[in-house]
């Protein structure tokens, strides 16, 4: 099985400072945040996870989801680690300028050779979304949105176009597109330059005008092998797309039915292209963590952590819903004892959290979970010690090793760059 983590960061500060305000514009939280997930993600780089992946919010005020840019933040892990991949959970493509996303995923690829992996979301903070991406009229969608469909059909659209351009710079060294929101490169640009009818002779037309362009440089992995993560979904539109792409499906829910539900939906699209595709195969499920000496020591650090931004903050935009039990109506209460019963927090002891990971991973198959850590409000020590449990005494007696992904550098250049003879 492989372990990813999902890292905000939030600032790292307590309940009660959050709740005085603006902690978001306290650039000592930050700092701290900083610190701290710097240390988690060094010893995740020891413990054998797989990946970190950062998310894409902005103008957080509040502080608990300070993560404006993931590819930048990507650059700094791949500097304070060395085997751990870096991604994005996810950069939102319908606010994005598409070229620009495609030449910092290569820049990242190489800054952390080849450990870059890609994750694309459509997008569901308003405030975010539709400021940014203004000038694409972006709009964002989430499960309470009361224009729900038509914003829906919108992003799709905005996404898919932009997705198409990311896919296409990657693949071909000269690329054009046109489409209803973008044309790359738009029509009349005159550029007939002496050095780009040498050097680049496929980007221009007979008239002197541009006609492609090209990303340089392009990614240092082969670009069919990158891995494609689409988090952090319910959709079976969204689940449907990323088993046509190859992509994997971050499933958010931890409700039987509405996983099994997710998983029947990818599985009957993926064997369309590729038969051998296994039931549960190639999705990734995302969950929260916490192992103490205690289930009551665990319980207490979960709710410090998660157990306070996800009441806090991301119930206002329906998360709660990923916990609803078929047929249950009315409210979900809002609480972190709400999150661990329906078992969105495995969290407990060694052997609490042996017995309800391994009845998770039986009953769907698990080869990929993503942790959510609530690093920031919580106490970073304890969280540090949580997954050297996890990993060291709970995987272990449930039988689970680690496992990575190796990637794949481009085949026309069949010599890493760092092995070979200086210029």
């Amino acid at each position: 099985m492989r372990l990813g983590t999902f890292l905000l960061p939030s600032a790292a500060a307590t309940p009660e400072e959050f709740r005085g305000g603006y902690a978001g514009a306290n650039p000592n939280f930050y700092q701290r945040a900083l610190f701290e997930n710097a240390a988690v993600l060094r010893q995740l780089d020891d413990l054998g996870f797989d990946f970190a992946a950062f998310s894409e919010h902005h103008f957080h005020l509040e502080g608990l989801e300070m993560s404006n840019n993931p590819i930048l933040l990507g650059s700094w892990a791949a500097g304070i680690t060395r085997k751990l991949r870096v991604g994005q959970m996810a950069t939102v493509l319908p606010a994005r300028n598409p070229v620009l996303v495609a030449e910092d995923l290569a820049m990242l690829d190489h800054f952390s050779g080849g450990r870059m992996f890609a994750g694309f979301a459509r997008g569901y903070q308003s405030r975010h979304v539709t400021t940014i991406g203004q000038k694409n009229n972006a709009v964002a969608t989430y499960a309470t949105d009361p224009e729900y469909a038509t914003h829906d059909a919108v992003n799709r659209e905005l996404f898919e176009e932009a997705y198409r351009i990311v896919r296409g710079l990657w693949e071909n060294r000269e690329f054009s597109f046109q489409g209803k929101h973008w044309q790359v490169p738009p029509p009349g640009i005159s550029w007939d330059h002496p050095g780009t009818r040498a050097m680049a002779p496929g980007t221009l037309g007979p008239d002197g005008e541009l006609a492609k362009i090209g990303i340089a440089p392009n990614t240092l992995q082969d670009p069919s092998t990158i891995e494609l993560m689409v988090p952090f979904t319910l959709s079976p539109n969204t689940i449907r797309w990323a088993a046509r792409e190859g992509g994997w499906p971050i499933i958010f829910s931890p409700i039987e039915e509405t996983v099994k539900a997710c998983l029947d939906a990818y599985h009957e699209e993926a064997k369309r292209r590729d038969p051998s595709i296994g039931w549960g195969q190639n999705v990734g499920h995302f969950r929260e963590i916490v192992v103490a000496d205690t289930d009551e020591e665990a319980f207490a650090i979960g709710s410090d952590a998660l157990g306070f931004i996800w009441p806090e903050w991301h119930d206002h935009f329906g998360f709660n819903e990923a916990l609803r039990y078929p047929g249950e109506e009315g409210p979900i209460a809002n609480n972190y004892r709400t999150m661990v019963d329906r078992g969105y927090s495995i969290t407990g002891s060694v052997d609490t959290v042996a017995r309800k990971l391994e009845q998770a991973i039986e009953m769907f198959g698990i080869e990929l979970l993503v942790l959510w850590m609530g690093i920031g409000p919580a106490p970073i020590d304890k969280l540090l010690r949580s997954n050297e449990l996890l990993v060291e005494r709970v995987l272990p007696k449930i039988g689970v090793k680690l496992d990575r992904f190796e990637p794949t550098l481009r085949p026309e250049f069949d010599t890493p760059v760092w092995n070979a003879p200086t210029h």
